[in-house]
């Protein structure tokens, strides 16, 4: 039933946090809908967390209480009712909610002696194991509950003890059932039977491992291993009486078989003293004389055998404690080993840093000497009416100064094929370096026609260096910038002539 409920109520919830809240709704109690849902997920959990302290069972009616007000605030909920009457509803919830919690504790401290009765028989499974005996306990626990609710504490207490007394006694019945019941069931029949008297003093010694079984259990003593292993002495000792008692039946049904008992006797009392190496004469000793003599012999012999097995285990020893020793040296060369690769590792990481480090100075010092070697070069390649050399940090710029287009043309002046291909000449010596060809212009004209104009006279720089003196095209980018980077006054024909330029931009990388 409780099952039931608690499958509806997880479906309400469900509707409650999947179904959008009204306006009003999503306002209550806080200014986001998130705070409304939270405030239904706070009242189903504090109802479920009642329902895991077994509520229904030990306060029935506060928690019918409890669950009635819930229901109130979640239909509420669904009807669209105002804030004020969701606020009440919930604020009676609230209160049934710490009632009931307060109920529960009395419930815990009161009863509390039972309860933990009715825990340990119902890990004892007594619910199947015993229903009758186990429903008694539960029917003097829900008086004494019953008791409680209507504050007659004193009668709940005594109902309570009573009710504790009888989880005792079913969970000591599940136990007696389960360590000696067979053997129980065993004595009863065997008595039916009349089977005890076939072997008296084999059911005596049955019935006296049962009794102190069963006299241990009443006394509350713990199922200690020993207990356990007397039980189980106890249900062979049964079944071995019963086996004994058929087999005297079975004799007593034919004469014969008297006969054929003292020869099988006789037969294994003849293979013991074989064995043993003893004469056997069945006229003149009695087999149980036979059998002691030559139990006597094999047992020195057992003796002789003990010893030298009792040698043998300390030649194992000794040959363990050398495996041992030999085991642990090896283990200490392992460790010195392993401590000397760690050591050479160490080492070789060191050398691998040292390394990295010398190579980064290297390449940093490469890189600072080709640039260097660079300006010098094209310093000393470039007279100062050819080209103009600028160093910027790892950038190297050759103004062509000596290379000057006539206004608005993008061909290549036949006088300047000498400075390009010295140009060529210069950068295929630095094939690691980046070039970027920019033109520029004069301000006279339209500006974006100038920007056109500069990036076709680049575009024809850039493809002269290409054919002509082979270098690499995938290196060179061309730009044009028209008159936005002016090195001379726009106002003068010679300004306006310096300003129609190219530059050469060497771009060094670390790759060297």
């Amino acid at each position: 039933m409780r099952a039931g409920f608690l499958v509806a109520l997880c479906l309400c919830i469900s509707s409650l946090l999947t179904t959008p809240l009204p306006m009003w709704a999503q306002g209550f109690g806080s200014s986001s809908p998130a705070s409304a849902a939270g405030r239904i997920t706070a009242a189903t959990a504090s109802l479920n967390q009642l329902s895991d302290l077994d509520a229904g069972f030990l306060i029935p009616d506060t928690y019918n209480k409890v669950q009635e007000a819930y229901d109130r605030y979640t239909r509420d909920i669904r009807e669209g009712k105002s804030t004020g009457d969701i606020e009440r509803s919930y604020t009676e919830f609230d209160a049934a909610v710490s009632e009931a919690r307060e109920r529960l504790d009395r419930v815990n401290e009161i009863l509390m002696v039972p309860l933990v009765k009715r825990s340990a028989a119902q890990r004892a499974n007594a619910p199947a194991m015993v229903p009758d005996a186990f429903e008694e306990a539960e029917s003097r626990l829900e008086r004494a509950i019953s008791r409680l609710e209507d504050d007659r504490v004193s009668d709940a207490f005594a109902l309570g003890q009573e009710a504790a007394a009888l989880y005792d006694d079913a969970r000591s019945s599940v136990i007696e059932m389960s360590l000696i019941g067979s053997a129980q069931i065993g004595l009863a029949e065997a008595e039916n039977q009349d089977w005890d008297r076939l072997a008296p003093a084999s059911f005596a010694q049955a019935r006296r491992l049962v009794d102190e079984v069963t006299s241990a259990l009443d006394r509350g003593e713990p199922l200690t291993a020993a207990l356990r292993n007397k039980a189980q002495a106890a249900d062979h000792a049964v079944r071995r009486a019963i086996e004994i008692a058929s087999q005297v039946d079975v004799l007593r049904s034919d004469p014969g078989n008297w006969e054929r008992m003292l020869l099988a006797r006789e037969d294994l009392v003849r293979q013991a003293a074989d064995m043993a190496g003893v004469a056997a004469d069945f006229l003149a000793d009695d087999p149980q004389a036979i059998m002691t003599a030559s139990l006597r012999t094999l047992a020195a012999r057992q003796d002789s055998l003990d010893l030298l097995l009792q040698r043998a285990e300390e030649d194992a020893a000794a040959l363990r404690a050398e495996v041992d020793s030999l085991h642990q040296a090896i283990e200490e060369q392992q460790i010195r080993l392993s401590s000397m690769v760690e050591s050479y590792q160490q080492d070789l990481q060191q050398r691998k840093e040292e390394i990295d480090r010398e190579r980064r100075e290297l390449r940093e010092y490469l890189y600072e000497k080709t640039q260097l070697d660079a300006a010098a070069q094209a310093q000393e390649r470039f007279s100062d009416s050819e080209a103009i050399v600028v160093r910027d940090d790892d950038r190297l710029t050759l103004r062509l100064i000596g290379l000057s287009f006539r206004a608005g043309r993008t061909e290549i002046p036949g006088g300047a094929r000498d400075l390009l291909e010295k140009l060529g000449e210069f950068l295929v010596l630095y094939p690691q370096t980046l070039v970027a060809v920019e033109g520029h212009t004069d301000a006279t004209g339209a500006e974006d026609k100038n920007v056109t104009l500069s990036k076709s006279r680049a575009d024809a720089v850039m493809q002269f260096l290409a054919d002509q003196s082979g270098v690499e095209a995938e290196r060179m980018t061309s730009s044009g910038l028209g008159s936005a980077q002016p090195i001379d006054s726009n106002n003068t024909r010679s300004g306006r002539e310096r300003n129609r330029r190219i530059d050469v931009v060497l771009t060094f990388t670390r790759d060297l």
